[in-house]
């Protein structure tokens, strides 16, 4: 083991990544202080009902968010809700250790963990996140961690399924997350080309599943059926319509708009989706996101270093229908809608610059149980 190795596998580096962690953290409190405004307040608000009694919001509006909104109960009937974000912080450091486990595992090299729990603890990208009451931080560590336990426990271990049930229901999105790591799972003795396209196949019936489902807020379909890239900016006017569904939505943006533009606002969502730089951001915020941007080179690299890799054939199952889904919905004015899958991108980044000779099928797969 080479000196630098030495350094990044060592216990002293891993105070000093989680004392700059706390620098960064505190930077981002000093900046902006505590977001538990606007998306919040609905957070608190429902689990302030909870506590009285009223379950009708958990089991209505917000059971898509249900995990996050139990994960508040306990601080809020302490009184204390701003202790969440402690709690949130202690999960976020749990998920950069779980996720440097995971590329370790998938390169065989400890310079690639340590450099995935680098990035993910000194990102401002993720981390703005935890100091907020939203769900986003959340749901990307219980990714994480539901992740990292599947890629090395059987499926039927009750800590996975717990994970993978709170995961579910912590976003809308988490059902994207966890339908192909099960299925991936359920598939452990099929050739890796079959659980790929199976996993895929998976993937595609989960994004008509959601198109699908009925009784969709009128407030979420309106962007869609607008053709707006990032809601609540610009768009059509399609303020008349009755749909029920996301695909009803597409249906009537199909109707207004013709197909040639229904594929540009489709292309542009996606984009919007990666893209880490907005207008309306400062220059000196655009110029740090650009640099973050600089990583999907080298995960489109580690991706094809380490094609035949379990893990980062689900991973591909799983960031192709997320983006796919995003076009077929609309992107977010601060880009939080990327931030459950940046964690991904950091651990196809590292895999991309690691030195190791074992990738690319060579070694057994490490998605499985050890």
């Amino acid at each position: 083991m080479n000196p630098l190795t030495h350094w990044l596998s060592s216990p002293a580096f891993r105070v000093v990544t989680l004392g700059l962690h706390a620098v960064l953290l505190l930077g981002l409190y000093l900046h902006h202080g505590i977001l538990a405004d606007k998306e919040a307040l609905k957070y608190i608000g429902c689990a302030e009902q909870v506590l009285h009694g009223d379950f009708h919001d958990l089991f209505g509006n917000y059971v898509k968010y249900a995990s996050y909104v139990v994960f508040l109960l306990p601080f809020l009937a302490i009184g204390a809700p701003e202790l969440a974000i402690v709690a949130q912080i202690i999960l976020g450091i749990a998920a950069a250790f779980a996720l440097s486990r995971l590329a370790e595992r998938t390169t065989k090299d400890p310079r690639t963990g340590s450099m995935t729990m680098v990035l993910f603890l000194l990102s401002p990208l993720i981390q703005t996140w935890a100091l907020a009451l939203y769900t986003e931080y959340f749901f990307t560590c219980l990714s994480v961690l539901f992740m990292e336990r599947a890629a090395r426990i059987p499926y039927r271990d009750p800590i996975l399924v717990f994970l993978g049930a709170v995961t579910l229901f912590a976003r809308p999105v988490g059902i994207f997350f966890v339908v192909p790591v099960l299925l991936w799972r359920l598939m452990d003795t099929w050739s890796p080309r079959m659980r790929s396209a199976v996993v895929l196949l998976g993937s595609a019936a989960v994004i008509v599943v959601v198109i699908a489902v009925p009784k969709v807020e009128h407030a979420q379909l309106l962007p869609i059926a607008q053709g707006q890239v990032i809601a609540g900016v610009g768009g059509v006017q399609n303020n008349v319509f009755q749909e029920h569904t996301i695909a009803d939505a597409q249906r009537s943006l199909l109707g207004q708009v013709g197909i040639t533009a229904w594929c540009k606002i489709t292309f542009q969502r996606m984009v919007a989706l990666i893209t880490l730089t907005r207008p309306h951001y400062s220059a000196f915020h655009n110029a740090i996101n650009t640099g973050w941007m600089l990583l999907y080179p080298l995960a489109l690299l580690g991706a094809w270093r380490a094609r035949r890799e379990p893990l980062v054939q689900l991973l591909v199952s799983i960031l192709i229908p997320y983006v796919v889904f995003i076009g077929l919905t609309h992107a977010e004015w601060s880009g939080r809608f990327m931030v459950p899958l940046l964690p991904w991108v950091f651990v196809l980044a590292t895999v991309g610059t690691s030195r190791s000779k074992k990738l690319n099928g060579a070694v057994a797969p490490t998605f499985g149980p050890e």
